[in-house]
């Protein structure tokens, strides 16, 4: 696993879910519970190239940008470093 991978992992380890019919599937307790996020909370989902980011609050694209520099800036990772393994795409996911 890459540094960048590891960093990106601020305040807990990334969890696996499965998807189910009809695209749904179950964020774990642990990050609802940290991002107060409740039964019937609408979440915005924005497509980030083989990715996506599903937030429970609106953000402008000045306010994400801000959240992701800050986060960047916090674990020390550089643009070009997050790019370049964002177009690598062979991500590794740790198993509970």
């Amino acid at each position: 696993m890459s540094e960048v991978q590891k960093d990106l992992r601020i305040g807990s380890a990334i969890k696996k879910v499965r998807l189910r019919g009809k695209g749904q599937f179950t964020i774990p307790s642990e990050i609802r519970d940290n991002l107060g996020i409740e039964e019937d909370t609408i979440l915005e989902v924005f497509p980030i190239g083989n990715s996506f980011l599903a937030t429970p609050k609106k953000l402008t694209v000045k306010e994400l940008a801000s959240a992701v520099r800050k986060d960047m800036e916090h674990s020390q990772i550089e643009l070009n470093d997050l790019l370049a393994e964002l177009r690598e795409g062979g991500h590794e996911y740790e198993e509970d």
